[in-house]
């Protein structure tokens, strides 16, 4: 279980990354953390990159931060000049005891009508539901749960998973007409789920490897993150 989640958006400060309001609106409950980073070429000595950009980098991470403080979050911001931003991401998450990462989206969009949540996770399936329940107390989405089990052997861990986190984000007050789920097969269930991301204006889902490289920025996260462009927010197990 987790109070208040705290969540990391890394930004690349060398471009112009601005999320989009609908983002900032369904965020705001969580304790963010802005990452700005600015990546430096391997031939280049990362301290003069700094002294040449650093008001620059500052300036362009200035705005991403006010937009979160007028919206009531509570927000910190750090910078980084790295020639590996996967490393700073990573860094950065432990200091501060992050317990998510956002993959920013490429794509504005003007509402929220649908979040898929996968609990691909199963050790993190509470964490992730409480991500949840915190970003969709105060807004209107529905939510649609995918979990990747197939039901197969006469086993049905995949419903009793669903049904449990159905029943779950019910008693944390989530209308149960606003909650969805789909139970994928053997044969279906890796296109089913990016096939679904592409349905949804929002992702969220837990790690997949102990490797940051493939567990924010990896195959599936990666996958779903090209195909629809969409933000895809990466619970963290404990650390």
């Amino acid at each position: 279980m987790i109070d208040t989640p705290t969540l990391l958006i890394p930004i690349d400060v060398s471009t112009s990354e601005d999320p989009p309001q609908t983002l900032v609106d369904l965020l705001e409950p969580l304790h963010i953390v802005v990452l700005g980073y600015y990546p430096v070429p391997n031939q280049t000595a990362p301290k003069h990159l700094q002294a040449a950009h650093e008001d620059e980098a500052k300036a362009a991470m200035e705005p991403v931060v006010r937009r979160f403080v007028e919206q009531g979050a509570d927000v910190e911001s750090v910078l980084v000049f790295t020639r590996d931003h996967i490393t700073s991401i990573d860094r950065v998450a432990n200091e501060h005891d992050c317990d998510a990462v956002l993959i920013p989206g490429s794509t504005e969009v003007t509402k929220l009508r649908n979040i898929l949540v996968s609990l691909n996770d199963e050790e993190s399936v509470f964490r992730i539901l409480s991500v949840v329940g915190v970003l969709l107390k105060e807004t209107d989405p529905s939510v649609t749960l995918h979990h990747p089990e197939s039901i197969k052997n006469e086993s049905a861990m995949s419903e009793l998973m669903l049904r449990g986190a159905t029943d779950w984000l019910s008693e944390q007050g989530l209308k149960r007409n606003r909650i969805t789920w789909r139970n994928p097969t053997a044969e279906t269930q890796p296109p089913d789920l990016v096939t679904l991301a592409d349905e949804h204006e929002f992702i969220i889902m837990g790690e997949e490897k102990p490797s940051l490289a493939e567990r924010v920025l990896g195959e599936l996260p990666e996958r779903i993150h090209d195909r629809t462009g969409r933000a895809v927010l990466v619970v963290r197990r404990e650390h």
